[in-house]
């Protein structure tokens, strides 16, 4: 028996290229049930928003920063990160810099906090 390996970024390129049409089971082929259309647009949206993610994390730049951190991660983070590596080309560094720095980006009340923290903070 032979098995095809396939990354997930592959199996994301096929997916975004391929159109809901040309999908196993889209045309009503034989011994495959068409998937309901509630998953087919959940699985659609699904898709480009995580090549939307994918492009802005690779044109992320970070190549500036200077500071390093040491993050303490539990061997599941590590393993997932050093799969989305693979995956996609995209190192633990920029992925962890970029979702700090999308983090306070879509948070800004944090931001604030910190600043408030730190204005009553007395030594």
């Amino acid at each position: 028996m032979e098995k095809k390996i396939t990354s997930i970024a592959d199996e994301l390129r096929r997916s975004i290229s391929s159109s809901p049409d040309s999908r196993p089971g889209a045309r009503g082929e034989p011994g495959k049930p068409a998937p309901p259309l509630a998953k087919q647009v959940k699985d659609k949206k699904v898709i480009v928003a995580a090549g939307a993610i994918l492009e802005a994390m690779s044109g992320f730049d970070c190549s500036a920063n200077t500071h390093m951190l040491h993050p303490r991660l539990d061997s599941r983070t590590v393993k997932l990160l050093n799969s989305f590596k693979l995956a996609s080309g995209i190192d633990m560094n920029r992925f962890i810099a970029f979702s700090i720095h999308y983090l306070f980006q879509q948070h800004p009340e944090l931001k604030t906090y910190i600043k408030q923290s730190l204005e009553n903070f007395e030594l």
